[in-house]
């Protein structure tokens, strides 16, 4: 199977490390293509930054997706980044690992904590919680203070404050299952892991097992009522001057 994983971000850095997630588990048999979104920001780290990185991101998927006919989609983004828009305008799977790695994390302990990066990213990832309907399962959201691209290329320092909040979660929320919350922070979870004793996830990696279980069984997103296509043709919602 071929699977797109797709990064937001318009970092390479970023991309590099998603690709590396997503193949520590990975079937051999699953072709891994990785697209870097080609406009917006290096670091999506708040609404705006979302909002305005998504619309180039959107429309680099679906050229990708003519181009190289995958069986499913990951969106290695721990925000928005368009999944709904996606789940409309396509039949394949498409994976949110902010979704996905989230819903996973409610079926392995009662309630589980969001560890994100920036914590004035922290109000943005209690919305998407609340948009995916998992407020009763989720404990906290917490945060660091490292950008995207530097939770790749700091590597101690932000393992350092990753340590320090872990520790916060195991003793003051209750937590039972950490999800690390940006696409950045793929590769720390299991020295995180060791150190709580607690399950922690890489979304990417949770995410691309997700994809290969739903092409695998031929799952996907129903298409009758919120995923339903788009009543107009694509190009019908570009701008004219464009």
């Amino acid at each position: 199977m071929k699977i797109l994983v797709a990064n937001p971000n318009s970092s390479d850095i970023v991309t590099g490390i998603i690709m590396k997630s997503a193949s520590r588990k990975a079937k051999e048999t699953t072709e891994l293509i990785p697209l870097t979104n080609p406009k917006g920001t290096k670091n999506i780290d708040c609404g705006f930054a979302d909002y305005q990185s998504v619309w180039s991101f959107i429309r680099a998927i679906l050229e990708k997706v003519e181009e190289v006919k995958p069986d499913a989609v990951v969106l290695a983004g721990f925000g928005n980044v368009g999944v709904f828009a996606l789940k409309e305008a396509l039949s394949i799977p498409v994976i949110s690992i902010s979704e996905g790695t989230q819903t996973i994390a409610g079926l392995l302990g009662h309630k589980y904590t969001v560890l994100t990066m920036l914590k004035q990213f922290i109000p943005y990832q209690e919305d998407l919680v609340r948009l995916y309907r998992l407020e009763n399962k989720c404990a906290s959201v917490r945060g660091i203070n490292v950008n995207v691209e530097k939770c790749v290329t700091d590597r101690e320092e932000t393992l350092n404050q990753l340590k320090e909040e872990v520790l916060k979660i195991v003793e003051e929320d209750g937590a039972e299952v950490v999800v690390l919350g940006c696409a950045g922070l793929c590769g720390y979870d299991e020295e995180l892991q060791e150190l709580v004793g607690l399950p922690v996830l890489d979304p990417v990696t949770v995410a691309i097992k997700i994809a290969e279980m739903m092409v695998e069984t031929g799952l996907t997103h129903s298409k009758k009522r919120k995923f339903a296509f788009p009543p107009q043709e694509f190009d019908a919602y570009m701008w004219e001057g464009n």
